[in-house]
């Protein structure tokens, strides 16, 4: 869609307005809300709902921040891609630098397809098969971060079978405690005890290259961790020096909390910049202090890249007056749109889009529309009057939502929009068919036996697609404009 011809335009009520969204929000004088310079209604009129937007500058100003704030000399920032995993992201993440962390074989593909060089992928997965092995070391990725005594064991099975240097880091487990936040009882990584030994068995395989070392760095509450965890490896990095081996590479992980605490209410937000220039100073002087050479230096950032450049529009479809609550029923889910909702408890910040001028008067629980007295975006948020068709933005929705949604009561998971400074937009991500939902089921029938078919014999001569688009209830672009 080509950017529209200007309107007069000002910065959203300061009664919903936060600091994260005011380079990309506004309204006009109708109370309506835009996202770079377009208009919801405009949106819901190309697009339908419910839809994702993506805004493309406030992801690469997320990019750009994290990067500066490290003024290291080998400093290879990687994105955390199950956070948000679409193509269209990937490319920005890479145009921008960055490298790329991929907890999957489907991952690895992604990063390909999103024209990241095989030496710029890590394989970072709690677990590998062996066939996942012998895939990453075949494509050459930058290295296999191996997650236990175990998994090493298995890789050098692969390595001396395949007679091929596999390149590695090992995970580990630093054991460190940091108020209530602790990696003593986590899933991942090596126990720190055991480490001495894990190295001395990747050294004397010819096949394995150590690399490096890793920490899993998660849902970080300070960033005290990271120089905690940093400390700890120094002694590893002596010990594998003392084996002859030169570690290439640090990385620390993620975890890194969004500029979005209503979401992530657990991460207490830092700036990257009050983070990285100390690290750096920190940790070279670790090295210095060891008479060392300096590791490239990784992070791993994801939520705080992406969650503050997604916003989740969605329609009110009906309204229930339950007599001690009024209920707010929407064309969205928990399960197709908000996951994180369930999984995390995640809560988020709603606008009023239809119409931003009027004040927060009516407490309302905001709901899916699948049938599960669970599907609840918002149990008590206070807004303005509502009315069928108005249309709502759930604002920092741009990690771990399409990336976790199902088809819960086979609904079908909305389309993603990237919309670029100018105001043009980018169909990035189509809304799901029908067939997308059955196909797996019905290929299955087709290959055991045709005839089980018969009983679908009416879906085979109906284009269901054709035969919803139609119909007045299921083709979503019939938006009010606005409040007369």
């Amino acid at each position: 869609m080509a950017p529209k011809t200007p309107i007069k335009l000002r910065a959203i009520s300061p009664r919903y307005n936060r600091k994260r969204w005011r380079h990309f929000l506004s309204q006009d004088k109708d109370g309506i809300l835009h996202i770079e310079g377009v208009s919801v209604h405009e949106l819901q009129k190309r697009y339908g709902t419910p839809l994702y937007v993506f805004v493309e500058e406030e992801i690469r100003y997320r990019l750009k921040k994290f990067r500066s704030a490290f003024n290291y000399p080998k400093f290879k920032p990687q994105y955390a891609c199950k956070c948000n995993s679409n193509l269209e992201v990937l490319r920005i993440v890479r145009e921008e630098g960055f490298e790329f962390d991929a907890s999957s074989v489907g991952e690895i593909i992604l990063g390909l397809l999103a024209d990241f060089e095989p030496d710029q992928i890590t394989f970072t997965n709690l677990y590998k098969t062996e066939q996942d092995i012998f895939f990453a070391a075949t494509v050459g990725v930058k290295a296999i971060t191996v997650d236990s005594t175990e998994e090493l064991a298995k890789v050098i099975t692969v390595a001396t079978r395949q007679r091929k240097e596999i390149p590695i880091m090992l995970r580990v487990n630093p054991m460190i405690q940091e108020g209530r936040f602790s990696t003593k009882t986590q899933k991942y990584g090596i126990p720190y005890d055991y480490m001495r030994k894990a190295i001395d068995t990747a050294v004397d395989c010819s096949y394995i290259r150590l690399r490096g070392f890793h920490y899993h760095g998660s849902y970080a509450h300070s960033h005290r961790g990271y120089y905690l965890a940093a400390k700890k490896l120094m002694k590893l990095i002596k010990h594998a020096n003392e084996r002859n081996v030169t570690i290439e590479m640090v990385d620390l992980g993620g975890g890194f909390p969004p500029e979005a605490p209503k979401v992530y209410r657990p991460g207490k937000y830092f700036e990257p910049e009050e983070f990285g220039p100390d690290f750096v100073k920190f940790f070279t002087g670790l090295f210095d202090k060891a008479g060392l050479q300096l590791p490239t230096l990784i992070f791993e950032p994801g939520k705080s890249i992406v969650a503050t450049a997604g916003v989740g529009i969605i329609k009110v479809i009906a309204i229930k007056n339950l007599g001690k609550k009024i209920v707010v029923i929407t064309d969205s889910s928990t399960y197709s749109m908000f996951p994180d909702i369930l999984v995390s408890h995640a809560s988020y910040d709603i606008l009023p889009a239809t119409d931003m001028n009027l004040r927060r008067t009516h407490k309302y629980e905001i709901v899916g529309a699948t049938c599960d007295c669970i599907d609840v975006i918002e149990d008590y948020e206070k807004l303005p009057v509502l009315e069928e068709n108005d249309l709502l933005a759930i604002m920092d929705c741009g990690a771990y939502s399409y990336v976790m949604g199902s088809n819960f009561n086979n609904i079908k998971r909305p389309p993603i929009v990237m919309i670029h400074a100018d105001g043009s937009t980018k169909l990035i991500r189509r809304r799901d068919r029908y067939s997308d939902l059955f196909d797996p089921e019905l290929d299955v029938l087709k290959m055991a036996d045709p005839y089980e078919l018969k009983k679908y014999y009416n879906l085979t001569r109906i284009n269901l697609e054709r035969l919803w688009a139609g119909s007045d209830a299921g083709n979503g672009r019939k938006g009010k404009k606005g409040r007369k």
